[in-house]
């Protein structure tokens, strides 16, 4: 009778490979989800120093003609319906600038109206107060996201690192199993709950309460001139597609690095 035993080196050999092919998926998946999320990153900057296309989405989204019959509406400002396409642009631009830059110059911000038979024109704030509230929140919000960024961005080239220099190599097969099923549930989870309705949960969760952020367009020319939220929807857009694209370019430069680091061993 013959009796085949085990050989106890390969055993632990095998498990000290099953366990570094485990840690070599683990840090692939984070550093695909950190190249996702850097790659939206930069593409949110790149789009904000292009404001956010507000020149073109104007037209698309027909802001002209809202502002047209909002503005007139407003409970506390007046005569915006006499401002013309280029103010409207130069505004928002100016808005961009402000929450950019930790919410600095705000309550600057203004319009020139002409009424008849003045020899002057009027100048204007265009945001009071609670806008004004609300902005500088934003402005913060954007400052935490810078820092989140660079912390993530230094992550994600450690990983790049102990990657670049590792024997074992996530699992492509696996890789994508993730992304799909991650994608699903993305996508499952807009179409299931709303796009609006997951912006406004956002806003709750993240602004404070005693702070108020919605605003109807009879009370905020900001709300109006951005025709909120249509025009992040058109903004949100251009920052995904944007990003897919950098982000496939990361890809592409990545699998390349490491078939080349493969070769040279």
């Amino acid at each position: 009778m013959n009796t085949k035993y085990s050989n106890p080196s390969s055993t632990k050999t095998q498990r000290w490979r099953g366990k570094a092919q485990l840690l070599a998926n683990i840090r692939g998946f984070l550093l695909f989800l950190l190249s996702l999320i850097l790659a939206l990153y930069v593409s949110w900057m790149i789009n904000a120093q292009l404001g956010y296309g507000y020149s073109w989405l104007y037209h698309a989204y027909s802001i002209d003609q809202h502002i047209e019959e909002f503005a007139p509406q407003n409970r506390f400002r007046q005569h915006f319906g006499l401002t013309t396409e280029q103010q409207h642009k130069d505004i928002f631009q100016q808005i961009v600038v402000s929450v950019h830059n930790d919410g600095v110059g705000l309550e600057a911000i203004t319009y020139d109206v002409n009424e008849p038979l003045q020899a002057r024109a009027t100048v204007v704030p265009v945001l009071h107060a609670a806008e004004i509230i609300h902005l500088q929140d934003v402005a913060h919000l954007i400052n935490r996201i810078h820092w989140l960024a660079g912390i993530l961005t230094c992550v994600w080239l450690a990983l790049v690192l102990l990657s670049f220099f590792s024997a074992e190599r996530a699992s492509n097969k696996g890789m994508a199993a993730v992304f799909l099923i991650a994608l699903t549930l993305i996508i499952s989870l807009f179409v299931g709950v709303g796009a609006k309705e997951i912006f406004y949960q956002l806003h709750i969760w993240i602004f404070p309460a005693e702070n108020q952020w919605f605003f109807y367009y009879q009370d905020s020319l900001m709300s109006t001139l951005m025709k909120a939220p249509v025009l992040f929807a058109g903004i949100a857009l251009q920052v995904v597609l944007l990003g897919m694209i950098l982000f496939a370019g990361v890809l592409y430069a990545w699998l390349w690095l490491f078939k080349a680091n493969k070769s040279h061993h």
